[in-house]
């Protein structure tokens, strides 16, 4: 798992994986489930945080491709539970990951300059 303070590269997810917010960012860096998918997931707090400073910006969200964000917490792991897989996004399972697959959630707050490093 990611250690607070340290600096994760969060890449932009397919769609699929997106939560209600519309988009998702996967850690790199970090091991990967068995279908190549994150285990590690930018917070939907620091999602959101990330859409007001591209708000600010004047950057549509969606157009970034990564960014860097400085580890605050991480919760978890979760386990997506047995009829939760590959149902699309739902609380239960945000990311839309199959079953059997554990995650954790990462809350990053930005990197200088704008905190946001994005690339």
């Amino acid at each position: 798992s990611a250690d607070a303070n340290a600096r994760l590269l969060f890449a932009a997810q397919p769609p699929r994986h997106a939560p209600a917010a519309g988009v998702s960012f996967g850690a790199l860096m970090l091991p990967a489930l068995p279908s190549g998918l994150p285990t590690h997931w930018l917070s939907r707090e620091s999602t959101q945080s990330l859409r007001r400073w591209c708000e600010e910006e004047e950057v549509p969200l969606a157009a970034l491709r990564c960014v860097v964000g400085r580890v605050v917490a991480v919760d978890g792991p979760t386990t997506v539970g047995p009829g939760e897989g590959g149902r699309g996004s739902t609380e239960a399972n945000p990311y839309n990951l199959a079953e059997g697959d554990s995650y954790f959630v990462v809350h990053a707050e930005m990197v200088l300059p704008h905190r946001w490093v994005v690339m």
